[in-house]
């Protein structure tokens, strides 16, 4: 029997504040005051107009349309030289973009408007064992974000399928070192990134092909967090997005490298089909959403 979480809201949302009560919620943030009163008051907002018994479709999608114009901006979250949590609206990268709007949706399903409850929430989602260890906890490439998050009761990655193709195996950040001026500078953190790449490559993770997206989108919904699978060899996920549902018509909300957070005027399928470094995309949903 498929049970809907968002009708049991009480269950799931003490699971994951006692989560959040084992990682702790001291969190030293890098942020602008302004970014801060912004997101306060997004979060008294989503408090007044939501609580634990309401769609986190609607949650989610409230607070990925809050964003909505925020400039495109690579790198925000190697600006600082040791190791913080960054907390921006400043500009956005896919990834960012994903992340707050999921540690946001969070916050409000838990009954809170918090920034101390906020930030645990980024930390939680962002920091493969939620705590900030140095660059190596950040966890770096997208299908291994979805795996742990997977792992710490947050999200279901969507058909894994053992008939569907699997994800590229990840290597690209160690081919590439040059790349990456913390890897450049550092030989151990080069040799913790390629340890984790090892791991992750014992990993299996399938995705849906371009051309199967027809038949499997029915399954997805509003809120529902999209992943690109890219072409380039060593590199797992092109792109991050939210799924937005309007009937029969899937498109998604992404922070665009053309410009800002919008929303995208094709579909899913489009922009896959259309894209030459994309080949099929990987779909979670997040386990404060219907099962």
């Amino acid at each position: 029997m498929r049970i809907a979480l968002h009708k049991m809201p009480v269950i799931r949302i003490m699971m994951l504040t006692a989560l959040i009560s084992v990682v702790g919620t001291a969190v030293v943030a890098q942020y602008q005051d302004e970014d801060r009163s912004t997101i306060m008051s997004w979060l008294e907002e989503g408090d007044e107009h939501f609580g634990p018994d309401s769609d986190p479709s609607d949650v989610i999608e409230f607070y990925g349309r809050k964003q909505l114009g925020i400039e495109y901006v690579a790198g925000l979250l190697d600006v600082e030289p040791v190791e913080t949590l960054v907390v921006t609206l400043q500009g956005s990268d896919c990834v960012l973009y994903v992340e707050n709007s999921f540690a946001l949706a969070l916050t409000t399903l838990q009954g809170s408007r918090s920034w101390d409850r906020f930030t645990a929430n980024l930390k939680l989602i962002r920091y493969r064992e939620g705590e900030i260890d140095g660059y190596n906890s950040r966890i770096h490439y997208f299908s291994d974000w979805m795996k742990t998050n997977e792992e710490k009761g947050l999200f279901k990655v969507l058909h894994q399928e053992p008939d569907l193709p699997v994800i590229n195996q990840a290597q690209f950040m160690t081919a590439n070192r040059a790349a990456y001026p913390k890897l450049a500078e550092s030989d151990s953190l080069f040799y913790l990134i390629a340890t984790r790449e090892a791991q992750l490559r014992t990993h299996t993770l399938y995705y849906v092909p371009a051309e199967k997206i027809p038949e499997y989108e029915k399954n997805w919904k509003t809120g529902d967090l999209l992943g690109f699978v890219s072409t380039i060899d060593g590199l797992d996920i092109a792109h991050t997005a939210l799924i937005h549902r309007d009937g029969n018509r899937l498109g998604f909300y992404h922070a665009s490298t053309v410009g800002e957070v919008m929303k995208d005027p094709k579909t899913i399928y489009e922009y896959t089909r259309d894209r030459r470094n994309v080949k099929g995309v990987v779909v979670a949903r997040p386990l404060f959403t219907d099962n």
